[in-house]
């Protein structure tokens, strides 16, 4: 209810300042990529999985701009998936929680987005409307506003601050649509193609180190190993952690890997449960950093996961990965990556997937040709 009256609070809010800080100027009917020096790119989704699918999305802004200095504002929560990507130059956070500490960090952040006098900003926005983002994007002082609409989710505000509002698809297409295509459909707008939906994670050295370390002294080194990740946000998305167990038991033993375990920071009781029944004793990894834990991931003889964030991690590094859907599509939500298993029960119900399905389906991986 908290989150409902404050999404309607900031509605109000910006049909409030829309005189004062709406778009105003021409539409220019294109945007030629050699007079965009400074590109300010808004994702603030808080899902892990999102901002990877938004990748493809972020390569074709690349493409279309290549001259850009390319600026990615990113929830706390993502900024480390994309910390290192190729597409961005630099990346930013903003959250409001900032502001509630400090009155004044807004105005800083203001100030400063001011400074850097971008040609260009957009907005990534498709799962939902975010009218944070949209008033980042008014205050940002930058020449030329884009955004996708935000009709679908019941908001009229686009057009009004936006100089170029983006399209989204029909449901009807929506549905035969993969996440990676339906973040790059509004984008067609301002020119930007692009064909390769794979995603990408780059870690640090360090975290290349650490990785490395890690598999070596605890592990047996790379590819004697497999990760596990038995949790998930949502519960629906959550196969029985014991089954979990006994899948990652049945490889262990049969193939003389040695276990990752990793604790997601929501995880504490279905963690508990796979621990509890295994015949194993995993190494426990607690909420690794994104970059380590892709690195080895990356190296893993196979992994094993729900249908969350970290199969992204798996399919962003060229992993082996089983990922167990319940009610999700994975024709829509996998990622694109032909090293990454999807199994379903075919009646969506994340309960009826088997251990048989899940060991067979990590048996061909194991013997699949080299990484993507």
């Amino acid at each position: 209810m908290r989150k409902g009256f404050e999404r309607r609070g900031k509605r109000l809010l910006a049909r409030s300042l829309a005189p004062l800080l709406g778009a105003r100027g021409p539409v220019p009917d294109q945007l030629d990529p050699q007079r965009i020096g400074r590109l300010l790119v808004i994702r603030q989704h808080n899902q892990m999985g999102d901002m990877l699918l938004a990748v493809p999305a972020l390569r074709g802004i690349r493409r279309r701009f290549p001259s850009a200095r390319i600026t990615l504002i990113a929830a706390p929560i993502n900024a480390a998936v994309v910390e290192n990507n190729p597409y961005v130059d630099e990346v930013l956070t903003w959250s409001k929680e900032r502001s509630r500490r400090d009155p004044l960090a807004l105005p800083r952040f203001i100030a400063w987005l001011r400074r850097r006098r971008f040609d260009l900003v957009i907005v990534l926005g498709t799962v939902s409307f975010s009218v944070t983002s949209m008033l980042l994007a008014a205050v940002s002082g930058a020449r030329v506003r884009a955004g996708s609409t935000g009709l679908p989710f019941g908001v009229d505000l686009a057009r009004r601050y936006y100089h170029i509002e983006l399209p989204l698809p029909a449901p009807a297409e929506l549905a035969s649509m993969h996440e990676s295509e339906h973040n790059l459909y509004p984008l067609a707008a301002l020119g930007v193609v692009e064909h390769d939906l794979s995603s990408l994670l780059v870690p640090s050295p360090a975290e290349e180190r650490d990785a490395a370390g890690f598999a070596r002294i605890a592990l047996g080194g790379p590819g004697r190993y497999i990760v596990v990740h038995p949790g998930a946000g949502k519960a629906a998305n959550v196969w029985p952690p014991e089954r979990f167990a006994r899948a990652a038991g049945e490889l262990c033993l049969g193939g003389g890997f040695s276990c990752a375990a990793v604790r997601g920071p929501v995880d504490g009781p279905v963690f508990d449960r796979f621990l509890a029944a295994g015949d194993i004793a995993p190494q426990v990894l607690s909420m690794p950093p994104v970059g380590m834990l892709g690195a080895l991931m990356r190296e893993a003889a196979v992994c094993l996961c729900n249908d969350t964030g970290v199969a992204h991690i798996a399919g962003a590094v060229g992993a082996r990965c089983v990922e167990v859907f319940g009610p999700t599509d994975p024709s829509r939500w996998k990622p694109v990556s032909p090293l990454v298993t999807a199994v379903r029960a075919p009646d969506g119900d994340i309960g009826a997937v088997t251990v048989e399905e899940v060991v067979e389906a990590a048996g061909r991986l194991l013997t699949a040709p080299g990484r993507g």
